[in-house]
């Protein structure tokens, strides 16, 4: 109900104008019977039929036909002819809506030469003859006008009234003008009022002021602000000169009221003059917006580009399962650390999950997947900003900590792994799957290599698996939930060198007699 107010309503708007554009046309321009000089009326149909749908134009030719009739009987008084002269323009507004229908794109009637071009032959020539038929045996059956003489009148006013107003009521009705302006800083806003205020007065001082013909002087602004505000800014500055030159040569001002006196040839002359200016600034407003559409169509695809490059870098230095670094990217990472003064000291964290392997066999590999991309979520947690997480093999990790001294990574690794510890994998069937790590840490001392680098926090990682495996053989084998029991008694190992270790002490023996008990029960 709304949507259809508001087509009635934006109907109604559109006749309002086009009535009012066509009384004051036919006061200003005609004595009553003859045709008027310039037609703007039809050029605000034709627009609002193109902002249309195909076939949802009944209510704008509707408007049109009662706005046409209102304005003649306003200006004419009631006659035969009126509904005549309305169903001719409505022929006019039709056929010209047809034809341009499937050649217009997003930019309009001005974007491309091509389109220009079917714009002029269309809405000057072929549209207005065919309606110029009907309105000049009209006039000249009904109020005695040579049919000629009509027909090139109708032509001419009715073609250059489509061609001077259709862009511009086009572009209003969709709003292109005030989303323009709000695309514009203040500096190109000033620019352009600049640019169509000195149109106005160069268009003033050519009608009102100079003593002698100097038309050719209005092509200047012209072309300077179709090359500065392309095509919006020709069909407006086209309009000023057009409104300011009907003005004044109604008023017997300027150089058409000096070249001829007659009212009817004044007009003949100023009908061809504002065609000579459509048909030399159009074509190149539409070659310049053809050419800025271009350009900002390959200006989109080279950001497209350059965000598939972007994407496609990602790619190649991630590991498509966790997200984080893969081998290649986290070694050129930890070599341009390796070479910043500012990230020094600099530390390096290598962990791999224990028993991996049998979350693998135990429980499938999309587990052992999760699994590792769990254990990635609870280092990122525990993390800072800056520091790099790469995973170099299947559940081994590396862990790049600028500015940080090795007992701080020590103990960074060892809140690491209590989270982990402290959050197990949920499993699809509710099951909570304890996860551990086991964790080594080294410095960086000048000159090691990535290599070398990489090795010594390797080292520690294996002392720390080889203290637990000799301390606890029994953890080795054992299943995810049953050594989740052995946790407690490890942490005393983790990231010590293996010399430190010894047996483990008795009250560590009896716990760990009571998970072997336990897990032989278990097997029973």
């Amino acid at each position: 109900m709304t949507l259809a107010w508001n087509a009635r309503l934006a109907e109604s708007i559109v006749g309002l104008l086009s009535c009012v554009l066509a009384a004051g046309t036919i006061y200003l321009t005609s004595d009553g019977r003859d045709i008027a000089a310039v037609w703007p009326a039809n050029a605000v149909l034709l627009a609002a039929l193109l902002d249309r749908d195909p076939g949802r134009g009944t209510g704008v030719f509707v408007a049109g036909f009662l706005a046409n009739l209102a304005a003649n009987m306003i200006t004419r008084g009631p006659s035969v002819g009126l509904p005549l002269f309305g169903l001719c323009n409505l022929v006019e507004i039709g056929v010209a809506a047809r034809l341009m229908r499937p050649a217009l794109v997003d930019d309009g009637f001005l974007s491309a030469p091509a389109v220009v071009g079917r714009f002029i032959v269309v809405c000057g020539l072929i549209a207005p003859a065919l309606s110029g038929i009907g309105g000049a045996a009209t006039a000249w059956l009904l109020y005695g006008q040579g049919f000629r003489e009509s027909f090139v009148s109708w032509l001419l006013s009715d073609g250059l009234g489509l061609l001077i107003l259709t862009p511009f009521f086009s572009a209003l009705l969709k709003g292109e003008y005030l989303r323009c302006l709000s695309e514009k800083d203040w500096r190109q806003r000033a620019e352009a009022a600049g640019l169509q205020m000195l149109t106005a007065a160069i268009a003033y001082g050519v009608f009102f002021v100079a003593e002698r013909p100097v038309l050719f002087v209005l092509f200047g602004p012209v072309m300077l602000v179709t090359f500065r505000l392309g095509r919006l800014g020709t069909t407006l500055s086209v309009l000023i000169i057009a409104v300011i030159g009907t003005v004044a040569t109604l008023r017997g001002h300027g150089p058409i009221a000096v070249i001829e006196q007659d009212p009817r040839g004044q007009a003949f002359l100023f009908q061809i003059f504002l065609a000579g200016v459509l048909l030399t600034c159009l074509p190149v407003a539409a070659a310049l917006s053809a050419r800025g559409a271009h350009f900002t169509s390959l200006s989109r695809s080279t950001e497209v580009l350059k965000l598939q490059k972007a994407e496609l870098a990602r790619l190649a230095a991630t590991d498509s399962l966790t997200g984080v670094l893969n081998r290649a990217a986290f070694a050129d990472t930890a070599a341009a650390a390796m070479q910043d003064p500012s990230g020094a000291p600099l530390s390096l964290i290598a962990l791999d999950l224990d028993l991996f392997k049998q979350v693998n066999d135990s429980h499938g590999h999309r587990t052992g997947d999760r699994a590792l991309v769990h254990l990635v979520s609870v280092l990122q947690a525990g993390l800072r900003e800056h520091d790099v997480i790469g995973r170099v093999g299947g559940d081994e990790f590396l862990i790049l900590l600028p500015r940080t001294e090795l007992d701080q990574a020590e103990g960074i690794a060892m809140r690491l792994r209590e989270a982990l510890r402290g959050a197990p994998l949920a499993l699809d069937d509710g099951t909570l799957l304890p996860l551990a790590m086991s964790c080594g840490a080294a410095r960086h001392e000048p000159p090691m290599t990535f290599e070398e680098f990489v090795h010594a926090a390797d080292m520690k990682l294996y002392a720390a698996k080889h203290v637990i495996r000799a301390a606890f053989p029994l953890r080795a084998t054992a299943s995810p939930i049953e050594a989740d029991r052995y946790e407690g008694l490890e942490q005393t190992s983790v990231l010590r060198p293996a010399a430190t270790q010894t047996r483990p002490s008795r009250a560590a023996a009896r716990q760990l007699a009571e998970v072997s008990g336990s897990r032989h029960r278990n097997n029973w």
